[in-house]
């Protein structure tokens, strides 16, 4: 092997092997430089010494941690060290630009695992898988990237997000100790082993935001319950009821000082994982309470003394085994724990119920003591089994999130650790196959350096490749046909889909076919070096490729994403435009619409309104023309020519006539309008009582209209008074008529007063009316 990774062939054996252990000494040499070397890729000869001495220099120095490529090599330090993972350790790696620059660290790798979600355009899910031997330290590897996501996954301005992710963290730390008690166990190697494999999923919302978690478990290792290899335990929960329980809960438990189980065994040693109260408080944190802890104890004491149950071989094969002395009370106890019948639990122990046939008869056949204890122990770890699950659908219902409220998760595997047994039972089988099976699956530690070494750090199944670089065959028909055909000097390539046409896929091929246009696309014109073509090896199942080529095809895959979107972003955008306008084109009718039936509505109204105060009106002015006449048909009318004219006053007869005829005819709707004109003075108040009389437009050599006489009494308007004389003057009928609301110096406050003027108008002469009629 060590001659195919230094490349040289089998028929120089002696000589390969000496060049060998030349680089070797040369290599190791340099010692003290190899705690320097935080990449093993660069370890030169890669073989299992050179890494295991460099591991072992950097082991001295403190470093615990050491990349191998895409893989994170961990050792256990077995001591405190405090600021390994402290917070301020993990916002470094949190904000550092490229956190692969900085020391290698589980912290390291949660940062890319973290940065892998939030970068990639879909939703795609992350896990990491922590494997390793017993005693390596994966569970605390696991504690440590929690604590790291509950901080970089909580959101820095929402208080209400960092709650959450608080609370997530505190209930699954909780549940350590409860799982630790039930699923863990002292082993050779290891005093708190895991016997379970947990897969913890941290659930993500569309901000990568921590909203829930979940926990799976499988693998238990059941056997551990009723047989346990020599200086090993049962599950830690086990002891820890037996030791830390109260003086009352031995009573009801029936678990007396120095009871002997044989379930039970190295009872006498004390470990630190023997802590009944915290397993109890971790509990209470969980939501389990004091009575339903009681009866989870009491089941686990029935299992105890369900191991002290023995049978004695029976003479006939034909009668059922029949129990130990020292057994009886024991059956007794366990039932009474189980709260399950005596005489059943014992016939379920003793006898076996066939059905045969085609009609089902049922066949009871007694055990033999083989058979008995075999029953005994698959009913103790069927119930145990039961017991652990239901805990885990607990500490579920209390972590995990609504289904609506997350897209992704990253996943936390905590493997169990491989062990060899001189007696390995079938669950041990289980776990070292699949801790085997993902070495496989990691190409193994030196595999990965040399793959990794070689310049294909990075493996892609084929499946994988096909379904998330698929797309890139658009760039196929925007460049020509010579663009993406290889050329003959590239068909002797690594990636050339020639030599690997035969175990390619088409579609593989045609993916294939795109990366020379993507490298000439990628080459700057000036550097004519960048134009090569980055090797791609594609393997039986996977493909391989450098960083450079994965950040290419991550580009050309970003390219036409982009493309897409464009064109979605505009079929949407013109779709939205015409939506747009058709709904203003609507709007544009409706309202249309909608203002004419305004209109007409207004229109009709505005008519009415018209029409009623024409009505109006019209009973107004005959109702005052009717009042007026009848106010002044007691007073005595005398004829124009009885009345004595002042002197050097000449009025022609028929003009006479003519103006007291307009007087008569026209007297109200003048008296209102020239006493209505507040704030008219002068010319133009004799021009509206000149306008409302109509006096007549001859050109008499003057005469004069008297409207009022500064004199004692009252004068009334329709003939002209000759003298003093008496009117009556009766209150108004018109409602508020005498009634000012703000009164004034010259304001009208009643119909008298429309008639009759208080304040004397002065002397308006004839030859005044006719230039203003002129």
């Amino acid at each position: 092997m060590l001659q195919q990774v230094n490349g040289h062939s089998s028929g120089s054996d002696a000589q390969g092997g000496k060049s060998l252990r030349e680089d070797l000494q040369e290599f190791l040499g340099g010692e003290a430089l190899l705690h320097e070397l935080d990449d093993l890729t660069k370890v030169n000869p890669v073989t299992l010494e050179t890494v295991l001495r460099c591991l072992q220099a950097r082991y001295a120095a403190d470093m615990f941690y050491t990349s191998a490529g895409c893989t994170l090599v961990a050792l256990n330090p077995f001591k405190p060290v405090p600021q390994l993972y402290s917070p301020a350790l993990m916002r470094e790696y949190h904000a550092a630009p490229q956190p692969q620059k900085l020391r290698p660290h589980i912290f390291a790798v949660g940062e890319q695992t973290y940065r892998n979600v939030q970068s990639l355009i879909e939703p795609v899910n992350q896990s990491i898988i922590v494997s390793g031997e017993s005693g390596a330290g994966k569970t605390w590897t696991s504690r440590c990237l929690m604590k790291f996501y509950a901080v970089v996954a909580a959101s820095p301005t929402s208080l209400e997000s960092h709650k959450i992710a608080e609370r997530i963290e505190q209930r699954i730390l909780n549940s350590n100790p409860v799982m630790e008690a039930f699923g863990n166990a002292c082993t050779l190697r290891n005093n708190n082993s895991s016997r379970f494999g947990k897969f913890i999923q941290l659930q993500l919302n569309s901000a990568q935001q921590m909203t829930g978690a979940a926990v799976q478990t499988y693998l238990l290792e059941k056997t551990r319950v009723t047989c346990q290899a020599s200086s090993e335990r049962n599950f830690h929960i086990f002891y820890q009821i037996c030791k830390g329980a109260s003086v009352d809960e031995r009573l009801q438990w029936h678990l007396p000082e120095g009871a002997s189980f044989s379930w039970l065994p190295n009872p006498e040693r004390t470990l630190e994982e023997d802590c009944f109260q915290v397993t109890r408080e971790a509990m209470l944190h969980l939501g389990i309470d004091i009575p339903t802890q009681n009866n989870i104890f009491q089941v686990l004491a029935g299992l105890l003394h369900l191991g002290n149950i023995w049978f004695a071989d029976s003479k006939d094969e034909a009668q059922s085994c029949q129990l130990m002395d020292d057994a009886k009370c024991s059956i007794r106890t366990s039932a009474s724990l189980l709260q399950l019948p005596e005489d059943p639990l014992l016939e379920t122990l003793q006898i076996r119920t066939i059905r045969a046939g085609r009609q089902q008869q049922v066949f009871q056949k007694p055990c033999s003591r083989a058979e008995c204890d075999t029953r005994r122990d698959c009913l103790a770890k069927l119930v145990y089994a039961r017991l652990f699950d239901w805990l885990v659908s607990v500490i579920n219902s209390s972590i995990c999130a609504d289904p609506d409220s997350w897209t992704t998760f990253i996943g936390l595997l905590d493997v169990y650790g491989f062990e060899s047994f001189p007696s390995n039972s079938l669950e041990q089988l289980c776990i070292n196959y699949a801790n085997e099976k993902l070495q496989l699956e990691a190409c193994g530690l030196v595999e990965t350096i040399h793959i990794s070494a070689a310049g294909f750090p990075i493996r892609i199944p084929h499946q994988n490749f096909v379904e998330r670089y698929e797309l890139l065959r658009r760039l196929c028909t925007r460049t020509s046909p010579g663009s993406h055909s290889p050329s003959p000097d590239e068909g002797h390539s690594e990636w050339s889909p020639h030599t690997k046409g035969a175990t390619l896929q088409p579609l593989l091929q045609d993916i294939l076919h795109t990366l020379p246009a993507l490298t000439q696309a990628a080459a700057t014109p000036g550097d004519p070096a960048e134009a090569t073509p980055v090797p791609v090896h594609c393997g039986r199942t996977k493909v391989f490729m450098t960083d450079s080529m994965l950040e290419l095809l991550e580009c050309g895959r970003a390219q036409v994403l982009e493309q897409c979107a464009c064109c979605i972003q505009g079929s949407w955008r013109r779709h939205r435009h015409r939506k747009q306008e058709r709904q203003r084109q609507a709007a544009t009718l409706i309202q249309a619409a909608i203002r004419s039936w305004l209109a007409r509505k207004h229109i009709q109204r505005m008519h009415a309104a018209a029409t009623a105060i024409k009505r109006t009106w019209q009973k107004w002015r005959i109702r005052m023309a009717f009042l007026a006449s009848k106010e002044l048909d007691g007073v005595q009318e005398k004829h124009v020519s009885q009345v004595p004219l002042p002197l050097g006053s000449l009025l022609l007869p028929q003009a006479q006539t003519s103006l007291l005829e307009a007087i008569i005819r026209l007297w109200p709707l003048g008296l209102v309008l020239a006493n209505a004109a507040v704030g008219v003075r002068g010319f133009q108040r004799k021009l509206v009582v000149w306008a409302c009389l109509q006096l007549p437009m001859g050109n008499p050599s003057s005469y004069a209209v008297q409207t009022a006489q500064e004199q004692a009494g009252v004068t009334s308007i329709r003939a002209l008074p000759q003298g003093s004389i008496k009117f009556h003057c009766r209150k108004s009928p018109l409602p508020y008529a005498d009634i000012c609301p703000e009164p004034s110096l010259h304001s009208v406050t009643g119909f008298n007063q429309i008639l009759l003027e208080r304040h004397s108008l002065g002397h308006v002469s004839y030859s005044d009316l006719t230039r203003l009629s002129n």
